[in-house]
């Protein structure tokens, strides 16, 4: 989507030495958090989206009073972004999460406006989109700016509300006891993997050598319809699941080991149509760094980890598999991810810096691969369950899914989730590098390329 920002926190008029309200609340944004913030620009709003499907007889008035009440746990869902001499700090705003409810015919402009970016410097960086998808068929759409949270914060957000929404009250907030917060805890972990091999020396000059290149458009003329949704998703038969998971474990790897491969290939194939199979292609996967089991107030709690691959490492499917399982044992035991926070700390004590590289027309990686995992398990939801599905107040909730923002020259963001023993991945891109026609053709190629990886 291409709709402008406005005011841009790039302006020349906005008063960055602006003091922040004083209120209850203020809190300074994490170095991730002002990445996110600094990374937008026109075209380029950083959200990320969650779509829930329901069937029922859908209550507005008490879904709108079960995201207030919901909202009142997670201060970071209705603050804004403001800058002071201290730096970046979230102030409590009055203003409570927007609820946008669309009609069931599709209109262009309506759907440019719910869909609009935010002025996070004035309103809380989430919103609800409602759609009627028929007669007691929902999508409920919740659009946030990344700087305010990650996924994983805002599922846990979305199980307060569908607990509220049935009567329940919201599994309470569990934070387990850490002598450092999550970024020194990171770099501690990331200096003695360094004492005991120099793997994160490689992989630091093998990351900054490596250059990926773009997606390119196929200047397809294909008449596409104009979707409702900034996003698609495909959800795989339980029998590819099946076979997906069989052919995991045969690998000594993962699903999410197996669709990461499945991506390259795609990506690899769409370049080689288009007669340009000599490019390198990078992969950014966003990776957990919250302790097992615990549950915080909605935030950001993720580093980054970076695969990269040559076109002559993709042209035997099983070795490019055992390569990414291998990959990503090595990320979750050598604390990578964080030490990319350790990283990102560093070029924040010079914010002009960081404004800068994020400004620079180059291709840092060519896609974005997410996995949110259960999603059941995820939200914690208060709620009975029939048939695997949650069933929040006489509703059913039939399926979510998400996706993550695109950023330029990263035009393919991607996201896995499994939710009832389904499991769908959703697609966006950048409409500024590829046409409608484009995000179909290539979201096609990746799932026949997962269903090719199982057989």
């Amino acid at each position: 989507m291409q709709t402008r920002l406005s005011p841009s926190i790039f302006d020349e008029n906005v008063a960055w030495d602006a003091e922040p309200k004083e209120n209850a609340y203020a809190s300074r944004l994490s170095p991730f958090d002002v990445l996110m913030l600094l990374d937008e620009r026109p075209g380029y709003p950083m959200c990320f989206f969650v779509e829930t499907h329901l069937s029922g007889d859908l209550s507005l008035q008490r879904l709108r009073t079960a995201i207030e009440d919901a909202a009142q746990r997670h201060p970071r869902l209705r603050s804004c972004a403001q800058y002071s001499t201290h730096g970046w700090q979230w102030s409590l705003s009055n203003q409570t999460p927007q609820i946008v409810q669309l009609e069931h015919t599709p209109n262009k402009e309506s759907e440019a406006i719910a869909f609009r970016p935010f002025n996070i410097r004035q309103e809380p960086g989430i919103r609800f989109v409602v759609i009627p998808e028929s007669k007691q068929q929902w999508s409920i759409i919740l659009q946030v700016h990344h700087s305010v949270c990650d996924g994983l914060g805002a599922l846990d957000f979305l199980g307060d509300i569908w607990s509220l929404y049935h009567g329940s009250q919201p599994s309470d907030f569990q934070t387990h006891s850490r002598t450092n917060n999550i970024q020194t805890h990171s770099e501690n972990d990331g200096h003695q993997n360094i004492k005991g091999d120099h793997q994160h020396t490689r992989e630091t000059i093998a990351f900054a050598t490596f250059r990926p290149s773009r997606i390119t458009s196929s200047n397809s003329a294909k008449n596409i319809p104009h979707g409702r949704k900034p996003f698609q998703s495909f959800t795989l038969p339980a029998t590819t699941v099946k076979s997906l998971r069989k052919r995991a474990s045969q690998s000594g790897a993962t699903t999410n080991d197996i669709i990461v491969a499945a991506s390259f290939l795609a990506i690899h194939k769409w370049n080689s149509r288009q007669g340009k199979a000599g490019k390198r292609i990078r992969i950014t996967m966003p990776v957990n760094l919250r302790p097992p089991r615990e549950r915080q107030p909605a935030s950001n709690q993720i580093g980054y980890a970076f695969l990269d691959r040559r076109p002559g490492q993709l042209r035997d499917p099983p070795e490019v598999i055992k390569s990414i399982a291998e990959a990503s044992r090595w990320i979750q035991h050598s604390g990578a991810a964080g030490m990319f926070l350790v990283v990102l700390g560093a070029f924040l004590k010079c914010t002009w810096l960081l404004r800068l590289i994020t400004q620079i027309p180059t291709c840092f990686s060519t896609a974005v691969v997410s996995n949110l995992g259960n999603i059941q398990s995820r939200m914690r939801a208060k709620v009975p369950k029939v048939d695997g599905c949650d069933q929040p107040g006489g509703l059913s909730i039939t399926n979510v899914s998400a996706v993550p923002p695109v950023r330029p020259g990263t035009a393919l963001s991607m996201c896995i989730t499994a939710y009832g023993g389904q499991l769908t991945v959703t697609t966006m891109t950048d409409s500024s590098q590829l046409t409608p026609s484009d995000s179909v053709e290539l979201t096609d190629l990746l799932q026949s390329q997962i269903e090719h990886l199982v057989l």
